[in-house]
């Protein structure tokens, strides 16, 4: 299977956890397939946390190729994980991140969590 970056896999997030999450996937394809893991920071349903978290992204359907099916989802950006390719639930792509929201997303990330 194929991963390029902006695809929406569903996945193992860590270990801890026995619950599938939706992951946007940040490598591009080329490490991805080399390295045989991948970027990846999860999607949430913001029934579960506070909504004005600074951490934390919005994402609406119009950002996605597909309509989401949690319409109160943000991603987290304080969490980032190397994942394995096989971690991937189903082996298959499941959305993708259309390219202006992707690069928002980056730009929240770099100034939020790493501070540039």
């Amino acid at each position: 299977m194929v991963i390029k970056r902006r695809d929406v896999v569903n996945v193992i997030f860590g270990s801890n956890t026995r619950e599938n999450h939706l992951a946007i996937v940040l490598s591009p394809e080329e490490v991805n397939s080399e390295e045989e893991q991948f970027l990846g920071i999860m999607i949430t349903d913001s029934k579960f946390f506070d909504p004005n978290n600074d951490c934390s992204f919005p994402i609406t359907d119009e950002m996605f190729i597909n309509p989401l099916k949690e319409k109160s989802s943000r991603v987290r950006l304080f969490l980032l994980n190397f994942l394995p390719n096989q971690c991937i639930v189903g082996n298959a792509r499941v959305n993708e991140m259309r390219i202006e929201p992707f690069k928002a997303m980056i730009k929240e990330l770099n100034t939020k969590i790493f501070g540039v």
